[in-house]
Order: C-alpha cells, then sequence, then structure tokens
C-alpha cells in the first residue's frame, strides 16, 4: 500500500508541486499561442493551477496545526495521568 507508507503532508506537497509546475507550464505555453482565444484559456488553467496549489498549501498548513496543537494536547494529558 503507497498510501499507507507515506505520510500526508507528502502527498499534499507532491500535488502542490504538481500544480505549481502546472502552472508554469500553462503560462509558458499561452506566450507561445498565437490565437488569442487559447491564450485566455491558457492562462485560465494557469490561475486555476496556482490557486488550486494555494489551496492546498492553506489546507495543510491548518491540518499540520491542528495536527501539532493535538498532539501536545495529548502529551500533557498524559502527564497530568501520571
Amino acid at each position: 500500500m503507497l498510501v499507507s507508507k507515506l505520510k500526508v503532508e507528502s502527498i499534499t506537497l507532491m500535488f502542490l508541486a504538481l500544480c505549481i509546475f502546472l502552472s508554469f507550464y500553462f503560462t509558458f505555453l499561452s506566450f507561445q499561442m498565437i490565437d488569442d482565444t487559447f491564450k485566455k484559456q491558457l492562462v485560465v488553467l494557469a490561475a486555476s493551477s496556482l490557486i488550486t496549489g494555494v489551496v492546498i498549501f492553506a489546507c495543510l498548513t491548518i491540518y499540520v496545526g491542528i495536527k501539532k496543537t493535538l498532539s501536545h494536547v495529548e502529551d500533557q494529558l498524559i502527564e497530568g495521568e501520571e
């Protein structure tokens, strides 16, 4: 099982890197296009990819913050029981 061996953070960062790469790639392709219709569509794809990457990064940041907070509270509960 590949998913169980990789941490959620690693998978999320791979998707983030892919979104940023696609954003740059679509932007590069939009500079190469001659037709304005395709150029606009590629710019929209690039912007959508970048926004998706930012949303994934924000979700990862919130997830890691909650995970650290809960582990800190769990450690305090364990110390309190002793």
